[in-house]
């Protein structure tokens, strides 16, 4: 089904905006934005912005990515107000999807279920559920067995949601994970359980794939339309066929280029 505008007050020629961690992986080496300018020409998502901040390095990644508060403010303090100060992006949780995979859709959950009110969509590839605060920077532990702490964090919200947020309704959450990523599989159906007890939309996609972009690609495709496209709010008496390009800010970050969605 062709992307059709969902407006609110103050929304028309705003764009919806993607927040997708690890964006130096995406742009750089994947071409994404190749992917986001066919499905917005093909009529499946809509002329959207995305801010992709770099994960720099390796060490620097295992810094900042997970459940943690300090990156989950960076983006949603920081950069969206820093992107919207300069070019119309949606103001609507529900127009907003954070993205990410292994511990970037760590960070993707845990930016949605505690800051609803800037991110009502989230895409979560492989998240890395055994994540939980205390590790040493660089632990793994793909395989503990128990209920992953951000479900007990999920559990714990009021109504599902952080309290003092005010009236949000719940997240729209998309889940992509491979039956060969060994305990993933049982920590993500452990999470959809507690999210969804909890007022929250859930899809969990579970594949014949490991942990790796040659998944990730094609399943983040197929989510942002799922999320971005048809399935928001709709105005029936409008339709747009998805001309125009993505658009990519990335690193710490720099400028949004105009045209396609290149660095």
């Amino acid at each position: 089904m062709p992307y059709r505008p969902a407006h609110g007050p103050g929304e028309q020629g705003r764009l919806p905006l993607l927040v997708l961690c690890d964006g130096d992986m995406w742009f750089d080496r994947l071409g994404l934005q190749d992917t986001l300018d066919a499905l917005i020409a093909d009529g499946l998502l809509p002329p959207l912005a995305v801010l992709a901040p770099d994960a720099v390095g390796t060490a620097t990644r295992r810094l900042e990515l997970g459940g943690r508060e300090s990156y989950v403010s960076f983006l949603a303090d920081e950069v969206v107000p820093w992107a919207s100060a300069r070019w119309p992006l949606t103001a609507r949780a529900d127009r907003t999807v954070v993205a990410g995979q292994g511990l970037g859709g760590m960070t993707a959950l845990y930016a949605g279920l505690t800051r609803p009110e800037r991110f009502g969509g989230i895409v979560a590839q492989s998240p890395s559920l055994w994540w939980r605060p205390g590790l040493e920077p660089g632990a793994v532990a793909p395989d503990a067995i128990g209920t992953p702490w951000l479900a007990t964090l999920a559990a714990g919200l009021r109504d599902g949601l952080p309290a003092g947020r005010g009236p949000v309704r719940g997240a729209a959450v998309r889940f992509d994970v491979g039956l060969h990523e060994g305990a993933m599989a049982e920590h993500a159906e452990a999470l959809q359980a507690v999210l969804r007890a909890r007022g929250h939309r859930v899809t969990l996609n579970l594949h014949n794939g490991g942990h790796d972009y040659a998944c990730w690609r094609g399943f983040l495709a197929d989510a942002l339309v799922e999320l971005m496209g048809s399935s928001l709010d709709v105005d029936a008496a409008e339709s747009q066929g998805g001309t125009g390009a993505a658009h990519r800010s990335a690193g710490r970050p720099s400028g949004l280029p105009a045209g396609p969605a290149t660095r």
